[in-house]
């Protein structure tokens, strides 16, 4: 059965996909996202009810980001987003809008959701709990090394440990680093990685296997500019954790960083030639979280309703200037067979795997 499989994953990366986009040799491919984002703040800012709501601390939120206007506070929140991905690529997921994004998985937390995403369909018999193990199910970022064009081109980075499993990084083929472990001396580092990981060695684990996004960020950074992954990973995770703490006002804080990580990343990609032009970017979430104020804190099949509701972002090139939308519906299950699709391959069918989204045709 194992050398069916094998073979099954091997004829899948050596035969084109049929349908794909026309074929780019000289394109790049960036996945990033952000743990437990809530579609609210991304398409609202920051949401009134739960600055009302007595439980949860807010700090100061109301008075850095609130304004009177849906468009006013979310641009306040995250201007990046709203002034240059709006106006130059695709949003998806408001559903106050018409727009509905959302997992397919049924548990509704962090290791079913980025697995769903990487692999393109949902494991809900062996993705229990996010302590599952080594996960199973190859990622479209393994069956990308696997071809001639992307192998030894592919690096993946995130802030919460599970990444390891969720990736399975032993039988992956290609550099991953996550939570608390430092990259590696045999690597060779740059002095910016140096430094990265004498500031992780240095960093108390405050939210229990989740490093700080902006040391996941210094790594990504110095990987662009020095190592230049064809093929990039991205998982940041901090609005999520706090969001666990009820720390309303960190969370927030984070999720504008993470619009400004976006910022700081596009603008790197096209002021280096190697990515200039030649980059396309998704970015996402893994799951939701509760609808309701005394529930934004959690998320979870088990009676919060919301925590399957996500959202997407596409630009970079070849994607149309389409804005927010206002209709479709979308699934985390169409993530990797669409970024499989842009990187001229075919993902092997599997029960629950997601259509690639044809973003011209929207």
């Amino acid at each position: 059965m194992k050398r069916i499989i094998l073979f099954a994953v091997i004829l899948a990366v050596l035969l084109p996909s049929f349908g794909c986009r026309e074929k780019d040799d000289d394109l790049r491919v960036i996945l990033i996202g952000m743990d437990g984002l809530r579609w609210q703040e991304v398409f609202g800012g920051v949401d009134q009810a739960v600055l009302d709501c007595g439980s949860i601390i807010s700090g100061d939120v109301r008075k850095d980001y609130w304004e009177e206007s849906r468009e006013a506070r979310r641009k306040a929140l995250m201007p990046f987003t709203w002034d240059f991905i709006a106006n130059n690529g695709v949003i998806a997921g408001d559903r106050e809008n018409g727009s509905f994004v959302s997992v397919t998985n049924k548990m509704w937390f962090s290791y079913p959701g980025w697995s769903e995403m990487i692999c393109g369909y949902p494991d809900d018999e062996f993705i229990t709990s996010n302590g599952a193990g080594p996960n199973r199910n190859f990622s479209f970022l393994e069956f990308a090394n696997m071809t001639e064009k992307y192998k030894g081109s592919v690096l993946a980075y995130g802030s919460w440990l599970c990444f390891y499993d969720i990736i399975n990084y032993r039988r992956a083929g290609f550099p991953v680093n996550a939570g608390f472990v430092t990259l590696p001396e045999e690597l060779t580092l740059t002095p910016g990685e140096t430094v990265t990981n004498d500031i992780l060695e240095g960093t108390p684990d405050f939210l229990g296997r989740v490093r700080p996004d902006a040391i996941t960020h210094e790594y990504v950074m110095e990987a662009l500019r020095h190592r230049h992954p064809k093929v990039l990973f991205a998982g940041y995770g901090e609005c999520d954790d706090w969001a666990h703490e009820r720390r309303y006002d960190l969370s927030i804080f984070c999720c504008h960083h993470f619009d400004r990580y976006l910022k700081e990343i596009w603008e790197y990609t096209q002021s280096d030639p190697f990515y200039k032009d030649k980059t396309v970017f998704i970015v996402t979430t893994d799951h939701g979280r509760g609808e309701k104020a005394e529930q934004w804190p959690d998320h979870g099949f088990n009676g919060v309703p919301g925590s399957g509701d996500t959202w997407l972002m596409a630009f970079g090139k070849g994607i149309p200037a389409k804005g927010s939308l206002s209709s479709g519906e979308f699934h985390t299950n169409q993530i990797a067979p669409t970024l499989a699709n842009w990187l001229g391959f075919q993902l092997p069918p599997h029960e629950g795997m997601g259509e690639p989204i044809d973003f011209d045709n929207l």
